[in-house]
C-alpha cells in the first residue's frame, strides 16, 4: 500500500513564463530527487529529470522523466515506475506521455498522444502476458497530464493569492485541477532555510489512493519556483516527499 501511495506523490511532485527554454525557471539537465515518506517513516525515493531536447510526435519537445522507487522497509508491495512527458516549451503543452509500470512484479506499458486539434488523447496500452489495445478520450483543449501541470505551473505568476486552473488527464479520465498560492513562509530543507510559497492543489485520485484535503506543494519563491516539499493526506494515510537533492540544468544543453 505504502508503494501505491509513493506512485501517487511522484506524479503529483512531477506527479507542478513563456517563451524560449532559455528564458524559462527550468532547463534540460535540471534534476532533483525526493525522500518520500508515509506516516512519517521512509517509504522510497523519487527523481525528476528535464531531459535533452528530443523530437516527439513533430514537436521539439523536452522529457519530463519521474521515476519513482520504494525502499525495502517500505512493505511488501515494491514499486519501480517511470513516467515521461513530453513537454513542449514553446506551447506549455505536453504532446505524449509514456508511463512504465512495475509493481509487485506486475508490468504494464502505457503511451499517450495529446491532439490539441481534436482535443482527444490516444492511447496504446499494454500489460504483461496480454495484447496491446489501443483507446480514446475526448478532454478539453489545454488538458495536461500532472508532471506537465507542475512545471507549467513554475511558468506562471506565483504570488498570494493567485489562482490557475488547467485540465488534467490521468490516464483514463480527466478533471478540472486548480492550484491556488495560499501563502509565503520559510521551510528548512536539506537546501537550507527557504523562501517558499504554500500552492493548494485538487486532485481526484480514486480509491486508496483518494486524497482527503488538497495537496500541498511548496515552490520556491525565486526564479527557480522549484517543488521542494509536497504533503498529501490519503484516506490511508499521510505521505510527504522532501528535496534531498538538487541539480540545476542548463540552457545550452
Amino acid at each position: 500500500m505504502a508503494g501505491r501511495l509513493l506512485a501517487g506523490a511522484v506524479v503529483v511532485v512531477a506527479a507542478v513564463a513563456a517563451g524560449s527554454p532559455g528564458s524559462m525557471p527550468f532547463a534540460p539537465g535540471e534534476q532533483a530527487s525526493y525522500e518520500v515518506r508515509f506516516m512519517g517513516v521512509p517509504a522510497g525515493v523519487a527523481q525528476i529529470t528535464v531531459g535533452l531536447r528530443t523530437q516527439h510526435s513533430g514537436k521539439r519537445v523536452l522529457p519530463l522523466v519521474c521515476v519513482g522507487q520504494t525502499t525495502s522497509v517500505a512493505g511488501v508491495l515494491q514499486i519501480n515506475d517511470r513516467f515521461i512527458s513530453y513537454y513542449d516549451p514553446q506551447t506549455h503543452k505536453p504532446v505524449g506521455l509514456d508511463y512504465f509500470v512495475d509493481e509487485n512484479r506486475k508490468r504494464r506499458r502505457e503511451r499517450f498522444r495529446f491532439d490539441t486539434e481534436q482535443s482527444r488523447v490516444f492511447a496504446n496500452k499494454k500489460k504483461e502476458g496480454e495484447g496491446p489495445y489501443d483507446v480514446d478520450y475526448e478532454v478539453p483543449a489545454n488538458t495536461m497530464d500532472l508532471a506537465s501541470a507542475t512545471f507549467w505551473l513554475r511558468t506562471q505568476p506565483i504570488a498570494v493569492g493567485a489562482v490557475h486552473e488547467i485540465p488534467i488527464f490521468t490516464g483514463a479520465r480527466w478533471y478540472p485541477m486548480k492550484a491556488t498560492v495560499e501563502g509565503a513562509e520559510t521551510l528548512s530543507t536539506k537546501l537550507g532555510e527557504v523562501p517558499v510559497f504554500r500552492v493548494s492543489i485538487t486532485t481526484d485520485f480514486q480509491g486508496n489512493a483518494a486524497t482527503t484535503s488538497n495537496v500541498l506543494v511548496y515552490y520556491t519563491a525565486d526564479e527557480r519556483k522549484l517543488p521542494v516539499r509536497v504533503t498529501a493526506e490519503f484516506v490511508v494515510g499521510s505521505v510527504s516527499a522532501d528535496i534531498v537533492q538538487y541539480q540545476p540544468g542548463s540552457a545550452s544543453l
